[in-house]
């Protein structure tokens, strides 16, 4: 169970490759995407799921309130999809065959409760996952305030959560440190990264480059040196130092920035490099996920950047990461974080986060190399995320821990 599972991602090719192995697989997720706030379903009336087939397993599609900002709404959404999990699970448990195991899997917490009540229920065993280290990430981003009611009642269900669980698993290499402060022994965590399809990501090569606003921009920029990211566009990201950053490329218009995608803060990141008047900035809007390996491609560098919060000492495991390590090119690293990819990979370049002036030094570094040099950074990525972060690989270490827990 996991509220915002894509159409691709960790827990689809988990899915898929865990049904080829064998095991009867059900996903559940909402067909409402965050970030991009689209549904994705069409629902008959007072229908609130949709089943498919997909790859071999079943997947669920859960109808859930529309939201745009991180306020009350989205809150209802979350809630509406434990509810309606649950409910849509229970059903399943009294008419077809009981599950032996049950996956809740973070950000938000509800998803963790559902996903327990109804292993309850059947009987099974609980597997809690947690992709983001909830309330504490709200915390450092200031969302929640250390002492409120809310973030007390959030603590006590992650303490309950940790505690009733059969295993946790963790995307995130350190989280033990943070979840036996709960006196949780440490024998029920384990860590199992994030990933990569690498499957799917030779299927997109093989796909034509169709994405038009991105063709024309390639085409147009064909002797620039182009710096590029992809992905949500929010808070955490911390964009405005990249804006910051090619406003002091003013004067050097061969280097040029690229931004694709969507999230709560592209208007106001839009509207500053307006503001900014920077011609060397381009925002392009989110494209399908087989395009963004050609846009990768086309890009000379790629660029990763979190704001500082104390949260990720615990290590981070962002989709983007492999997206970009795969793709063969050189990556500026900017995370204040233990799981240092760069360090571990010989993929880039790795500096501070927030720091303009480091990523504008980091930047120049990488124009001034030859292209052997920039070539051999990214095989260093490609064989790092071959080794270490394919799912279906890591398919095999969850099969492992489902039959053996």
């Amino acid at each position: 169970m996991n509220h915002h599972a894509r159409e691709y991602g960790r827990h689809p090719s988990l899915a898929k490759y865990l049904s080829k192995d064998g095991l009867d697989v059900t996903l559940f997720s909402a067909s409402y995407i965050h970030n991009t706030f689209e549904e994705t379903k069409t629902y008959k009336n007072k229908e609130y799921y949709i089943e498919e087939e997909i790859n071999g397993y079943e997947r669920v599609y859960i109808k859930t309130p529309k939201y745009k900002t991180n306020g009350i709404k989205r809150l209802i959404n979350q809630i509406a999809f434990a509810y309606y999990s649950y409910k849509r699970g229970k059903e399943k448990i009294a008419t077809e065959t009981t599950p032996e195991v049950i996956i809740g899997s973070s950000v938000h917490l509800f998803t963790g409760i559902s996903a327990y009540l109804l292993a309850k229920k059947a009987n099974a065993k609980f597997i809690f996952e947690i992709r983001d280290v909830w309330p504490q990430t709200l915390i450092d981003l200031g969302t929640l305030k250390k002492n409120s009611i809310v973030t007390k009642l959030f603590q006590k269900m992650e303490k309950y959560l940790y505690k009733k669980a059969d295993l946790i698993i963790s995307v995130l290499p350190n989280a033990e440190e943070h979840i036996t402060k709960y006196n949780i022994n440490k024998d029920k965590i384990v860590h199992l990264p994030n990933g990569i399809d690498i499957n799917n990501h030779e299927k997109a090569l093989q796909t034509k480059f169709i994405a038009k606003e991105a063709v024309q921009y390639f085409r147009e920029k064909k002797d620039s040196f182009i710096v590029t990211y992809t992905g949500a566009h929010g808070i955490a990201n911390g964009l405005d130092t990249l804006l910051t950053t090619a406003n002091l490329f003013k004067k050097e218009p061969q280097i040029q920035f690229l931004l694709v995608g969507d999230g709560p803060e592209k208007e106001n990141l839009i509207q500053q490099a307006t503001d900014m008047n920077l011609d060397n900035v381009t925002f392009l809007n989110r494209v399908e996920k087989n395009q963004v390996n050609h846009i990768l491609k086309h890009s000379d560098i790629c660029l990763f950047h979190l704001n500082k919060t104390p949260v990720f000492k615990y290590g981070i495991s962002s989709n983007k990461l492999f997206d970009y390590m795969i793709s063969g090119k050189p990556m500026i690293f900017a995370v204040e974080t233990s799981s240092n990819f760069v360090e571990k990979s010989g993929n880039g370049i790795s500096i501070e986060p927030e720091n303009p002036s480091e990523m504008k030094k980091a930047i120049l570094k990488l124009q001034s190399l030859n292209n052997k040099d920039l070539n051999e950074m990214g095989v260093n990525g490609i064989k790092y995320v071959n080794e270490n972060h394919d799912l279906k690989k890591i398919s095999l270490k969850l099969k492992n821990y489902i039959i053996n827990k």
